[in-house]
This record gives C-alpha cells, sequence and structure tokens, in this order.
C-alpha cells in the first residue's frame, strides 16, 4: 500500500537546521526523569536562544553580564505562545529546571530579568542509558584524520536566526498574570444579611466554593482563621475575602504611583511567594485587634488597612530580596515610604479636624 503523506522524508530531503536541539541527556540521565516534555521543550527553546546571544557576544560583546556569562530574554508569554500552554504553566515549567540547575533567572531591574542556560550533566558511568546517541547501524569503520585547527575558532553558525538576539526581539519581562482585583468593588461596608437570607445549610455550601475558588491563592488557613467570626454566612466570609483582594488591589496602585511598572510580577499572588506566606498570621493579627481587644471602632475600614499595610510591606521586601538594588528601584522605594508618610499625615490631620468639630 503506497503512502498518502505529501512530504514523506527520503534520503534527499532530510531537514537540515530545522529541529530544536533538545539534550539527549535530559533523557538518558536519571537525575532528570522527574521533567516533563513540555520542560525539555522549554530548556531547548532556551538553549536556540542562548546561541544567538553567544553568537552576537562574540561579535560586539552583547549579551554578557559584568562576569562575561551569556544570558537570554525569554518572556512566559512567548513561551507560552510557542509551547501552546498558559503562562502560568510556563512558570511552573521554569521552576522544575532551575531546581534542577538547568536554569537561573536573575532580576534586573525593575522590568527584566536574565535567565542564564546550563548544560544538562551526561549520565554518570554504569547508567543505562534508555535512547543511544545513534538511529542507525553501519558495518564500516570510521578512521579518525587528526586534522588540528590552527585558525581561530568562528563564530557560531547561526547567522541566519542570530539577528533574534538582537535587543528590539529578544522579548523583555511581561506580566504573566492579569489584576485578580478588576471587578471588585470600591465599598468597604460589610454587606447587610437580611432576614430572608439562606439557610445555614446552603451558607456553609457557598462558604466551601469560596474557599475552593481561591484555594490557588489564599492557603486554607486563611479561611479557618476568618470563619469563626463570619457567624456562618456566607455574605461575611464573601467581605472578608472581597477585602483582601480590594486591599491588594490598592496596594498595587501605591506602588504603580510610586513607580513599579504595572506588568511586574511582583504584584502578584502567583510570582511573590511572601504572600501566601505571611498573609494567614497577618488576618490572624488583624482579627485579635478587631474582635480580641475591641479597641477599633470602624472595623471594616481596620481591615482593609491593615491588610494592604501587609501587601505593601510583602512586595517591599521581594523586591529588596529579589532584585538587583538599581537607582531606579532605590528611588521607586523612597517615593513609596514618601507617599505613605503623606498618606498618614492626612490621616492624622482629617483625625484631628473631627475631633475639633466634635468639640465645637
Amino acid at each position: 500500500m503506497s503512502t498518502t503523506l505529501t512530504n514523506i522524508m527520503t534520503a534527499t530531503n532530510l531537514p537540515n537546521g530545522n529541529y530544536i536541539p533538545v539534550d539527549l541527556n535530559l533523557i538518558n540521565n536519571p537525575i532528570y526523569e522527574s521533567l516533563s516534555i513540555e520542560a525539555m521543550m522549554l530548556h531547548a527553546l532556551y538553549t536556540m536562544r542562548m546561541s544567538c546571544s553567544i553568537y552576537n557576544s562574540q561579535k560586539d560583546g552583547s549579551w554578557l553580564n559584568e562576569d562575561g556569562h551569556p544570558y537570554i530574554y525569554f518572556s512566559n508569554e512567548e513561551a507560552a505562545s510557542l509551547l501552546r500552554v498558559s503562562e502560568r504553566k510556563v512558570t511552573n515549567l521554569k521552576r522544575s529546571l532551575a531546581e534542577l540547575g538547568l536554569i537561573q533567572v536573575m532580576r534586573h531591574g525593575l522590568k527584566n530579568y536574565r535567565i542564564y542556560v546550563a548544560n544538562p550533566q551526561a549520565p554518570s558511568e554504569g547508567t543505562t542509558i534508555p535512547l543511544v546517541f545513534k538511529n542507525f547501524m553501519t558495518t564500516r569503520t570510521i578512521k579518525t584524520v587528526d586534522n588540528p585547527v590552527t585558525e581561530k575558532p568562528k563564530l557560531s553558525p547561526v547567522d541566519r536566526v542570530a539577528e533574534s538576539a538582537s535587543t528590539s526581539a529578544q522579548n523583555l519581562l511581561t506580566s504573566t498574570q492579569k489584576q485578580l482585583a478588576k471587578n471588585i468593588t470600591n465599598t468597604t461596608n460589610v454587606t447587610r444579611v437580611t432576614t430572608n437570607s439562606a439557610a445555614p445549610s446552603q451558607d456553609s455550601v457557598l462558604i466551601e466554593a469560596l474557599a475552593a475558588r481561591y484555594t490557588h491563592l489564599l492557603p486554607q488557613q486563611v479561611f479557618q482563621r476568618l470563619l469563626p467570626f463570619c457567624d456562618n454566612s456566607y455574605e461575611k466570609s464573601r467581605w472578608f475575602i472581597d477585602t483582601i483582594f480590594k486591599a491588594k488591589y490598592s496596594s498595587n496602585q501605591q506602588l504603580i504611583e510610586a513607580g513599579l511598572p504595572a506588568e511586574s510580577e511582583v504584584l502578584t499572588f502567583e510570582d511573590n511567594s511572601y504572600f501566601s506566606a505571611g498573609i494567614s498570621d497577618a488576618v490572624a493579627k488583624a482579627l485579635e485587634q478587631m474582635y480580641r481587644y475591641k479597641n477599633v471602632k470602624n472595623p471594616e475600614a481596620f481591615f482593609f488597612t491593615f491588610m494592604r499595610g501587609f501587601f505593601t510591606e510583602k512586595t517591599r521586601q521581594y523586591l529588596v530580596d529579589h532584585y538587583e538594588m538599581t537607582r531606579e528601584l532605590e528611588q521607586t522605594l523612597s517615593r513609596l515610604q514618601q507617599n505613605i508618610m503623606k498618606q498618614k499625615e492626612k490621616q492624622k490631620q482629617y483625625k484631628t479636624q473631627k475631633v475639633v468639630k466634635k468639640a465645637s
């Protein structure tokens, strides 16, 4: 039976250079057995881009850091498009590559991050190789010929694609997540439960659904600390969650006004690990002030302000710990502190005027 393929491979039309270079060590070395096919493909894409950076570094010294190591720019958005996966998936793939020492992502300034790519390690001696380095058998003996190279090594032969490493073509950092609090209203008042509210059993189901909806952002411990103060009311539970996201949005606006780019990944729950690591304790401290000590006159406004301060501080800490402290970043953090102090001063003046007005 004859094949119906229109472009079947033969000895005369084998592709030359149209393959993505997946290093076989990723398959043959057992230390990489946890890597998915998508992760291997991502490493292959990084390798191709790395060859472009190396080529240009040999030409004009570009794409090298202070220590002379080549790096690449490769946005999550571009990788997701090429691999046909979500940007969140790309973030997870990068994490798996980094954990195995195959890449290292280094923050550079506020908008960019550099990716350094490493070659996979070869299997140790005695390891059973599942995929050998050849796909044919031959009985001919190939003799080696001594041919010492006296000329200076030529540049890597990637002229046809080297321009993709130009500053305008290597994509810089783009946001991998959309703003999660776009549709949250501006009201801070607790929604009142009417006399015709749903039965407790129905509220319990709705609360469980609410927790499941945000489980990828908020730890379960957050709900465990909130629920005792919600009287099994879905409306109250929803108000607390909405206020958390509203405070997050307000915190983002403070940072953006101070000069942080709106697309910075540090502003998202997915990329700033300091949020999930500390939000449970922040909620507990706020509730303690509101209900245990009972020294808060306006609990709703207090909870919003407290959580906004938490998100702002955790963002600042993450920037200091993970970003290169450039002059631009120093100015941004300085403006942020000044804006916070001005806001506190305005609130203090407002309270003083209110007290004076009430006394008169």
